[in-house]
């Protein structure tokens, strides 16, 4: 029936919709719907009578009467304990089913994202994962706000979907409501409970992130530069290889995988989490040489008090290669709680509001780790007998954060599009470590010897340290989505993540080096312990564009 052109709903009978009529002439029936009303816990007993049939099952029905009347004897055992086993799985069924069909059914879930009308209601709980296609063309800000479901279908007819792709549980009726929908009869809760209030959210995220500062790592002379001076930084005629620089800074991908659920019907409060990991950055460097081209590891000597070398390759001297690889890695969870401004909920009538705003309070996990591995080889072409080296410095650091977050999440709807823009602040600690490293191979006629340390890395500076760093951790975010379909939205959207004082891996090399130090160490050492470990500090930023979809269930 309709009033006033709304549709109602009134108790079936032909005395009551005469008496209604009687009273409000304004009504005109449109329908009758003959069919019968069953409560829950009756079509509940139904769906097991049908799986269970307590009269003609083979468990509990004539095969059992007929075990029973001829072989509950002394003699034939295996029949009275089938009897009985009968007898107990049709008690536990029955259980079961006064169990589920007391539980009351949930009130009907406001859905902020899809914005259905009332009257279109069934037409976009029927339309599924693709419903609402026709309306991709429609203008994003004409039209009414909130009709924009699937054109609802004729009153009182089926809805007949031929293909049996569309007409999968999967698709009609929604992902998770139709799939669920065959074990009503043993979970008539678990659909209602999903239906409206599950979102899931995967992205590509394409970032530019802050390299870390290096020294000069690799240099080298022209042919027939002095030995004293080949390599040597400060000298005209000296040029850099590798380092003096950033490394692992630019451009790179990673993936963005998040979802919540909803935990009140109204759509008030949520529980969501989030996780974010970005591809590894490399940079790395080879150079090798048998002795005609200059390669040299650069330092500064403090005993003499100027900048020298470690020549890997000098003609008629020594000849080798060096490796350098760097790499950084980001990666970020959280777990969040999200309520709702307005205690009404999204979207709310009663208070006339479109948009939304979600407060966020939760826990932040993040961790950025970064290493430096230098690694050399050189033999000796002048000494008789001869003699290699094999030396490697290792830098490793991390950033271990743990904390509080809190923010807001505000959405604008826009028809068929939105505008969500995002606050984070995440208050905590930052674990900082640093491990430092290095080893020398020397093999001189058949004989092998290991030390600790190589170059930047000697005992004066190698270690594990550790050390915690209170940080405040800001985040931006802006999206804009635009609904495929009534339950798949697409977005495009810009966030800005800024870390403060973290430790990065060749930033934490000492350049100032006592020779005495570099193994083979001299005996007896002369000269200051260097180098040693600095705790350098710097700035991180991770910013750029991420492309994604949304699918609320």
């Amino acid at each position: 029936m309709t009033r006033e052109g709304e549709l109602s709903q009134f108790p079936c009978g032909s005395a009551a919709i005469a008496e209604i009529l009687n009273q409000k002439s304004a009504f005109t029936v449109i329908f009758v719907d003959s069919r019968s009303k069953t409560s829950l816990k009756g079509q509940i007993a139904a769906s097991l009578a049908t799986i269970w049939p307590f009269n003609a099952n083979p468990l509990f029905g004539k095969t059992a009467r007929k075990l029973g009347r001829k072989g509950c004897t002394e003699n034939n055992r295996p029949a009275r304990v089938w009897t009985v086993c009968c007898i107990v799985t049709n008690i536990l069924l029955a259980a079961l089913a006064s169990c589920l069909g007391l539980a009351p059914q949930p009130a009907a879930a406001i859905d902020p994202y899809q914005m259905v009308s009332p009257a279109y209601e069934s037409a976009a709980g029927s339309g599924g994962l693709f419903s609402g296609v026709r309306q991709i063309g429609e203008s994003l800000l004409g039209g009414p706000s909130y009709q924009i479901a699937a054109v609802p279908p004729q009153l009182n007819a089926p809805a007949t979907i031929a293909s049996p792709v569309v007409g999968s549980p999967i698709v009609q009726g929604g992902p998770v409501y139709n799939t669920f929908g065959g074990f009503d009869p043993m979970f008539p809760r678990l659909r209602s409970q999903i239906d409206t209030r599950l979102y899931l959210r995967g992205e590509y995220l394409l970032w530019d992130v802050s390299g870390m500062d290096s020294p000069v790592l690799v240099t080298t002379s022209p042919t027939g530069t002095a030995q004293s001076d080949a390599g040597v930084l400060g000298n005209g005629s000296t040029s850099v290889l590798f380092g003096g620089g950033e490394l692992n800074g630019g451009t790179t991908g990673g993936f963005l995988f998040g979802g919540g659920l909803w935990i009140t019907p109204q759509q008030s409060a949520s529980i969501e989490a989030e996780f974010f990991q970005l591809s590894e950055e490399n940079d790395r460097y080879r150079g090798s040489s048998g002795g005609d081209v200059i390669l040299g590891r650069p330092y500064f000597d403090i005993t003499n008090g100027n900048e020298d070398a470690l020549l890997i390759s000098y003609p008629n001297l020594v000849g080798g290669d060096v490796r350098v690889d760097s790499s950084s890695k980001l990666r970020s969870y959280l777990i969040n709680a999200r309520i709702a401004l307005c205690s009404h909920g999204a979207g709310c009538t009663q208070c006339g509001e479109r948009d939304h705003t979600d407060w966020i309070i939760g826990y932040r996990n993040l961790r950025l780790s970064d290493s430096l591995q230098i690694t050399d080889s050189e033999n000796s072409l002048a000494s008789v007998p001869s003699a290699s080296y094999t030396r490697s410095d290792s830098f490793r650091t991390k950033n271990q954060f743990q904390g509080l977050q809190l923010g807001f999440i505000h959405r604008i709807l826009l028809h068929r599009a939105w505008l969500e823009s995002t606050m984070r602040v995440a208050l905590g600690n930052n674990e900082q470590t640093l491990d430092i490293s290095g080893s020398t191979t020397r093999t001189q006629s058949g004989a092998t010897d290991q030390f600790a340390g190589g170059l930047y890395a000697v005992r004066s500076n190698s270690g594990s340290f550790q050390r915690d760093e209170f940080m405040m951790m800001p985040e931006l975010g802006l999206r804009f989505g635009y609904r495929l379909t009534d339950r798949l939205h697409a977005s495009i959207g810009y966030s800005v993540l800024y870390l403060p004082n973290v430790v990065r891996a060749s930033e934490q090399i000492d350049r100032d080096l006592n020779p005495g130090l570099i193994p083979v160490e001299a005996n007896p050492l002369t000269g200051a312990l260097r180098p040693q470990v600095l705790w350098v500090q710097s700035d991180y930023l991770a910013h750029g564009v991420h492309f994604g979809a949304e699918l609320h269930f």
